[in-house]
């Protein structure tokens, strides 16, 4: 988790630099580094972004009414149908 939330650091710090180093960041290396070279600087920073959002994916998707669990796709391995879904919950809004 905690090296998700770096990554995703990483990903809005890089494209604040990258997109506006001249502005941000004083004249030097640093600062030219990441005006010629912005695309690369970009693409590691969606890179990050991809990363972090596959550390942070447990194909979890549940469904709660009033705190009581209706649907979990963790439980079926499946995604719930439309019709399906309308009947549990309209079974959990009548108990």
């Amino acid at each position: 988790m905690m090296l998700a939330q770096a990554l995703q650091m990483v990903f809005f710090g890089g494209l604040l630099f990258g997109i506006a180093g001249r502005l941000v960041l004083p004249t030097g290396k640093v600062s030219k580094f990441l005006e010629d070279n912005q695309m690369v600087v970009l693409g590691g920073c969606f890179a990050c972004n991809m990363i972090a959002g596959n550390l942070l994916n447990t194909g979890a998707f549940e469904i709660k009414y009033n705190g009581e669990l209706i649907f979990s796709k963790i439980d079926t391995g499946r995604f719930p149908e439309m019709p399906e879904l309308l009947e549990l919950l309209e079974a959990a809004v009548r108990s």
